[in-house]
């Protein structure tokens, strides 16, 4: 009976030690994670501005088809592009194709350039936007002119572009390249009548903002060209600009010639060597680069560009609008429109900025031909 028992009590103790080992063993299932699929937000932006795109190449290319543009265009949303092309050559005798790194002289879109320079000094206490021209240029033969004058185009100084070209006992050797200290020179020497009394009207004049560049040089201990570089194109990444001086166009980079309307290569003229109001090459993917650092912070503080987008008309203002390095049109939707224009030795530039919008509009063309493109009208390709 006590064999029987502990039998029995074996398989009742196997029984439930096998009931465990069941219970204990686990099914193994493998899992099917759903796929998430990460929507392609470049794909997503480029379809969703596909329409206007399209309207874009349909307008530049019948202007290209009636042969009166021929350059590379670029127009973006917040730093992002929405479209881009080039029509035409970059040289008509060889009938080489542009392309969008092509460069382009911007002619007077240089000053902007000139102008962040300018306000980074004052930011860092280097200069005074109220200092008189002559604390840094001693020989300046004229008093009552001021950095800010220059800035905003109140000087009333006279174009040198005019007075050194004519008569020609001003600067007799054209083949030779006139240079910025040069300028100043011929001043001292003949102190060409102003046009108007400083501070009394807007005119529009290269002679201040190639003081402006002698002013950066003094200020910086630098040359110009060494300032914008490490100052200005370095920090922006603008790996293709490059400020033409007459003596470095090894230095270009896809570099176009100029062309007058009959397709006449224009000459490399002995002005070019002057610098501050012309003479940068840029191309547009560079030029948005540029647009980007000036709405991140990296070039200037808040209160600078605001001070650069300001109208400084204070009395007559001949109908203009100008800022800091900035001409100032209005739009009754977009608001205040900074951009400048440049137009030089058959180049032919727009840089056109809408920060209600953070819109870019860089236009680059290598040939005077056709009627200039209305600013308003070209901001509001864009809705």
């Amino acid at each position: 009976m006590i064999k029987s028992g502990l039998l029995l009590i074996a398989f009742t103790f196997a029984l439930l030690q096998f009931n465990c080992e069941v219970v204990e063993e686990k099914v193994v299932v493998n899992k099917i994670e759903p796929e998430i699929v990460i929507p392609d937000s470049t794909a997503f932006f480029d379809s969703l501005y596909a329409p206007i795109a399209f309207e874009l190449d349909t307008f530049f290319e019948k202007k290209f088809k009636a042969t009166t543009f021929n350059g590379t265009v670029l127009f973006a949303e917040r730093g992002r592009i929405i479209f881009e092309k080039s029509y035409g050559f970059a040289n008509w005798k060889k009938k080489d194709s542009l392309t969008i790194e092509s460069t382009f002289n911007l002619a007077s879109a240089s000053k902007p350039f000139t102008a962040v320079a300018i306000l980074q000094l004052a930011e860092l206490g280097k200069i005074n936007l109220t200092d008189p021209v002559e604390k840094y240029i001693p020989s300046f033969p004229y008093t009552g002119i001021d950095i800010h004058q220059l800035l905003s185009h109140r000087s009333g100084l006279s174009k040198y572009d005019h007075f050194c070209d004519q008569p020609d006992s001003i600067w007799p050797d054209k083949h030779k390249s006139i240079h910025n200290a040069d300028v100043i020179s011929i001043m001292n020497a003949i102190v060409p009548q102003v046009a108007y009394s400083p501070n009394t009207h807007h005119y529009y004049s290269n002679t201040n903002y190639m003081l402006l560049a002698q002013i950066v040089e003094v200020a910086s201990e630098l040359t110009f060209k060494e300032y914008i570089q490490t100052n200005i194109f370095d920090p922006c990444e603008m790996t293709s600009t490059v400020l033409y001086i007459r003596d470095n166009k090894d230095e270009l980079i896809n570099p176009t010639k100029g062309y007058t309307g009959n397709y006449t290569e224009c000459i490399d003229i002995y002005l070019n060597g002057a610098i501050g109001d012309k003479g940068i090459y840029s191309n547009v993917e560079d030029m948005l680069k540029f647009d980007k650092a000036l709405y991140d912070g990296t070039l200037l503080t808040d209160e600078s560009l605001t001070l650069a987008f300001t109208e400084h008309i204070e009395q007559k203002n001949n109908g203009q609008n100008y800022g800091y390095g900035f001409r100032l049109t209005y739009d009754d939707i977009k608001g205040k429109i900074p951009f400048h224009t440049g137009w030089w030795k058959g180049f032919r530039t727009y840089f056109i900025r809408v920060p209600s919008k953070q819109h870019t509009i860089v236009i680059l063309s290598n040939i005077k031909r056709g009627p200039f493109f209305n600013v308003n009208d070209l901001v509001n390709l864009l809705p």
